[in-house]
């Protein structure tokens, strides 16, 4: 029930105001250094370029929890290892777990997706949720707005970061993804970023990926039909959910389940078993019990016939309430999915796509990125179109003071456009030492250099490809300056 397993079922949405959330749930708390991975190991791990290596912390920051009162969360964020950029924020939105601790704060959870976002040239912010990681209680699993305010919270987190660390700048850009139940997550952020922060954060594009957005249609027929469905422990975690947030869908486990059901969910519930435990004790049930895997089976009849037929009970309300179709997106926003997904239904994301075009989103679209890989054959496809799509977009710019050639400026570079030999003179004292590195438009390192007695350093250039590059000097008073190198024909 990792990355690769999801949701298939449900959610709340809007039940705390958003002024909460601005006024006290934007504080980083503390970060950690967990580890890094090369540009060279991530290359050779996912087969292909990356711009640069990634340092991972894993942070705690403040967040409401699901009843509105102000929590500890945990995440992890990935920081480009190369500090003369400043980069794009990116939140990444993990899928189904299998317990509390199997997040990407511990550096699981689904966690290598990040890295491969954060190796792209995203600072990218991993959140663990809320009840999840460090957060208290049961995590409030497929809840809209919990999804939403644990992102944008570690946004605000990695601000106050990049404030406190020099060696991460950030640009203006946000992008927003995320798989399975990320896919939901990510959609729940984009809203929430677009309709209540948009003073702080602009959505630069969304690429929610194989997620449930219409919870009360498309996932019910998924789920609820005579067709089996081998994922039912979401069932139950979406059941317990969505209770605790709502409280008044039950007083007992048993009054929403079969008792010989409602058993292995209290254990769950309890964190006396996983999610993978509880998937494997109630498939085995429902085969005893009615011989197929069909989660309808386990739902007392008075609670499955509102969930089919009541749209005013609360269960329909609270499942149509955490819909996510039915807005208009901003942000140029791709709907990634594969047909052959069986765990999230496909029509999730091509009924979202109509729904939000027919209210006049100016750049949705739904794209089929394998039409015959499963749940868990769709992540590879998914993640190489947000990545190529998203980098389209991107733009890593040079996080420095230009250098002009005016005679303010502490350095001279010449010639340029150079053919041979680049010449870096320094003109004042700036320091003992400076660091001299040369990167190209994609932000890999070409050429690095130190120099501590001499005023002229000398970089060797003439085999490197013709066209432009980015100069970057370090200097020890803590300056920071650049200059646009075009290395020209031989």
């Amino acid at each position: 029930m990792k990355l690769n397993h999801t949701i298939s079922n449900l959610i709340i949405a809007l039940f705390f105001g958003t002024s909460f959330f601005q006024l006290q749930a934007q504080n980083l708390i503390s970060s950690a250094y967990l580890s890094s991975v090369s540009e060279a190991n991530l290359e050779a791990e996912y087969f292909f370029d990356f711009s640069s290596g990634v340092d991972l912390y894993r942070v705690l920051y403040t967040t409401p929890d699901v009843l509105g009162v102000l929590d500890t969360a945990s995440g992890l964020l990935v920081v480009p290892d190369d500090p003369g950029f400043a980069y794009p924020l990116l939140v990444f939105q993990h899928g189904t777990v299998n317990d509390r601790w199997d997040v990407p704060s511990q550096l699981a959870g689904g966690y290598q997706l990040a890295t491969v976002f954060g190796g792209q040239g995203y600072a990218t912010v991993a959140p663990d949720y809320v009840g999840l990681g460090e957060a208290r209680g049961l995590h409030p699993y497929v809840h809209a707005d919990t999804e939403a305010s644990a992102a944008v919270d570690f946004l605000y987190a990695a601000k106050q970061f990049a404030d406190q660390n020099n060696f991460l700048q950030l640009n203006d850009q946000v992008f927003v993804t995320g798989y399975s139940q990320g896919g939901h997550a990510a959609l729940a952020a984009h809203r929430a970023l677009e309709l209540d922060y948009s003073a702080d954060f602009t959505v630069t594009a969304s690429a929610p990926m194989s997620g449930p957005y219409s919870i009360s249609k498309k996932m019910i027929d998924f789920t609820l039909g005579d067709t089996p469905y081998g994922f039912v422990a979401y069932i139950a975690w979406t059941a317990l959910s969505y209770n605790l947030a709502y409280g008044n869908l039950f007083s007992n486990v048993d009054e929403f389940f079969k008792p010989n059901y409602a058993t292995f969910v209290e254990q769950f519930r309890d964190e006396v078993i996983t999610l993978g435990q509880l998937n494997a004790e109630l498939t085995a049930e429902l085969i005893n019990d009615v011989g197929a895997v069909t989660p309808k089976a386990m739902l007392q009849p008075a609670i499955l016939d509102a969930i089919l037929n009541d749209p005013s009970h609360p269960v329909s309300v609270a499942l149509a309430d955490n819909d996510l179709h039915n807005w208009e997106p901003q942000a140029p926003t791709h709907l990634v999915y594969c047909t052959a997904d069986d765990q999230v239904f496909y029509q999730n994301a091509v009924f979202a796509d109509s729904i939000m075009n027919a209210n006049g989103a100016p750049d949705v679209s739904a794209h089929d990125v394998n039409p015959t890989a499963d749940h868990g054959g769709c992540v590879q496809p998914a993640m190489i179109h947000t990545i190529l799509f998203f980098n389209g977009l991107k733009e890593v710019t040079v996080a420095t003071r230009e250098l002009t050639g005016s005679p303010d400026d502490p350095f001279l570079v010449a010639p340029n456009p150079v053919r041979d030999e680049l010449l870096i003179q320094k003109l004042t004292e700036i320091g003992t030492s400076s660091n001299v590195a040369l990167y190209d438009v994609h932000g890999k390192l070409v050429r690095q250099s130190n120099w501590s007695n001499s005023d002229l350093l000398r970089l060797d250039v003439k085999d490197l490809n013709e066209g432009l590059y980015f100069l970057l000097i370090d200097a020890d008073d803590g300056g920071r300056y650049s200059v646009k190198v075009l290395v020209g024909e031989r």
